[in-house]
Parts: C-alpha cells; structure tokens; sequence
C-alpha cells in the first residue's frame, strides 16, 4: 500500500516537472517523456490535477506583445457610487487591500500609449472617480515555477519545512524584460494566446473553429509567431485548491513591496522570495524597486511572515507588505477586445472611440503603420 502510494506520488511529480518543460497539451510527447501510458497522462491532466488543488497556464511574455508592464496603485472614491475600473482597460491584475479603499494591480499597455494611459488616470480623478493613483514602470518580471517537491498531492497543499527551507533555494524560470518596440502580432496571435491562456490543454483544431479560421492558419501561426516569437514564456502550473472550493478565507493573498534597494540588498530579497513556493510572480525597476505576489495558504501565514522578517535582517526596514482580498482578486487575460484585426491594438474601448471621435483611430492606425514597416509582410 505504501509503495503504491510513493509510486503515484512520483509520477505526480514527474508529470508536473514535465508539464513544465513541454506544456500539457501533448499526451504522446509527455508519456513518453515520463514513461507513463498516453492514456494515463490524459486522465491525469484532465481529471487529477483539479482533485490535487491545482490549475494549469502559459507565462505570456507581454514585452514580445509590444507591451510596457507596470505596477497600478489606486485609491477608488468611494463616495463616487460608480466603479473606476469600468474605464480602465490593459489590467493584468486587479486586487484590493483588505479594509481599505486601495487597489494594487499590474497592467501592460502597448508602449507607444504609455504617456495616455496614465493621462487616463488623471481623468478619473477629475471625474472623482479614483482620489490618486501611482504608476510604476517595471523593467523585469517573472513568474517563478511551481515547486513540486514541496507540495503534497494527498492534503492539496504545500508541505514546508521552515527549518530545512534553506537547502531549496533556487531560482528558475523565464524573466521577461522591458522592451520598448512596436507590436509584431496579429488578430491570430492573440486569439491563440487568448484560448491557451485560459487553458493550455486547448487543442489549435478547436482555436481554430473557435475563431472561424483554417486549422492549418492557426498552426502555422502558433509555431511561426507564437513560439518562434517567444511570445509564451513558459507553461506553469498553480495552486488553486481554496479558490476551487470557494474558500478564498483559506488563503492569504499579500504582496511584498521594497522602494529603493541597493544592489546587494536586492539579491538578498530575491533569493529570500524564491525560496518560498508561495511566490507566483515577481518583479522589479530600474530604480530597484521590487515586489513579490504570493498566496499564502492561511496555515502556514504566521509562520511565513516570521520566516521573511528574520530572513530580511536590516532590509526589513524597507519591506511593506500589503493584505489582498483573495475573494475580489481578478486575473485578466490578453485583452484580445483592445486589439483590431486592421490597425492593431487600441488605446480605448470601441464606445469610448466613438465619444472621443476620430483622434483615437487616427493615432491607432499611425502605431499600426510605424509596426507594419518594421516587420514587413506576414503570411
């Protein structure tokens, strides 16, 4: 009985490793690679892995998209009566402070719209519809693996020992970098995107009749510009045992900030974040800035804190840390609605295009030409 149990236990954690390295999708490629029969491995990602407390997704590298990523900080009037984030569009994240009026969120927006987008800002505080905000560019981001070896697939949660934690540090995974260069996607791209986001084990026949395009596009599409773009940073995988239950009081979302690092103490910091698995994204600014997000499962929350405070030495002095609603946090997808098949990507919605007039599309359509003439043709 034992044995069987570690048996299983080792092909759990073999499947997830694999998983990592080649995305789910694949069931032929990943027996073979994990030895296991095709048909086990198609019942385990399509079964199994919800009973153990996780979820699938793709790393998309939103820099390739032509995008300028950031940290969000707004304080929501609430005398208002009416919600900000209606008007606000290109949101990654979307969080509040617990008891407080405060949203934290991570945004990506086409760079060449970065200086209106943050005028967008200034005019929901002229309509008092946000009382300030606070927009932070990032140079780096990453989202760091799920760590296998120490989650148990029996109880659906991490498994961690505070006392031998230090002989786990690593760091791996993809960082995706700032770049700031035209988009060299198309409608087809972000569509693929869009589906593999929301769940990588959807096959392109299926995209393929979802968006009303020839299959043979769609492939052509997802190995020529989808891969060889680099526009997927990785396939991981994460723990959302409480968020399936609806039990979001069983897990702590906080986010860890630091403002003004040395380059030492940066290092000191990174090393500290990703050590712990509850870390699923991470980054930072030129200016060394950083922040980690992390769900806590609310067990191991005391004891975690404790670990990052000693940990932290004289740093600690620079750490916030900031309490998230888990029941009102909001992962968005690739905002596929903000990107039109003739010009590109959207600074605004198509009904507040037709409040402003004829500027926006104006402005659209010269981004489009500037990316169009940097990439050439596509077929």
């Amino acid at each position: 009985m034992e044995f069987e149990r570690l048996k299983r236990r080792n092909q759990d954690y073999l499947l997830i490793e694999t998983i990592k390295r080649v995305g789910p999708s694949n069931y032929s490629l990943l027996a073979r690679l994990t030895g296991l029969n095709p048909e086990t491995v198609r019942y385990k990602i399509s079964k199994q892995l919800g009973k153990f407390g996780l979820g699938l997704t793709v790393n998309i590298n939103y820099a390739e998209l032509g995008f300028s990523l950031g940290l969000l900080k707004i304080k929501a009037n609430s005398s208002s009566g009416k919600s900000w984030y209606d008007h606000v569009h290109y949101l990654m994240l979307l969080s509040k402070v617990v008891g407080t009026d405060r949203n934290i969120c991570l945004y990506g927006i086409p760079y060449r719209f970065k200086k209106k987008y943050a005028e967008s800002f200034d005019e929901l505080k002229q309509k008092k519809l946000i009382d300030e905000y606070e927009m932070t560019e990032l140079y780096w981001m990453r989202y760091p693996p799920f760590r296998s070896e120490l989650y148990n697939f029996e109880t659906k949660c991490w498994n961690v020992d505070w006392k031998r934690i230090e002989a786990t540090t690593q760091e791996a995974g993809v960082t995706s970098f700032s770049v700031n260069h035209d988009s060299k996607v198309d409608d087809v791209d972000i569509k693929i995107l869009k589906y593999l986001k929301e769940d990588p084990t959807f096959g392109l026949a299926k995209v393929a009749k979802e968006i009303g395009v020839n299959a043979r596009t769609v492939r052509y599409h997802h190995t020529e510009h989808v891969i060889k773009g680099n526009l997927i940073l990785g396939n991981n995988v994460r723990w959302t045992w409480p968020l399936q239950q609806g039990k979001s009081n069983e897990i702590m979302q906080v986010m860890a900030g630091f403002k003004a690092l040395e380059a030492d103490e940066v290092s000191v910091v990174r090393k500290l974040f990703n050590k712990l698995p509850f870390t699923w994204v991470e980054g930072g600014t030129e200016a060394r800035d950083y922040f980690a997000f992390m769900d806590i499962p609310i067990l191991s929350f005391h004891d975690c804190i404790r670990f990052i405070e000693t940990q932290l030495g004289a740093v600690r002095s620079k750490l916030e840390v900031s309490i998230l609603d888990s029941a009102k946090t909001q992962y968005l997808n690739v905002p596929d609605e903000m990107f039109d098949k003739r010009l590109g990507w959207r600074l605004f919605g198509t009904s507040e295009e037709a409040a402003l007039g004829t500027s926006a599309t104006t402005e659209r359509g010269e981004s489009r030409q500037v990316a169009e003439e940097e990439r050439g043709s596509r077929p």
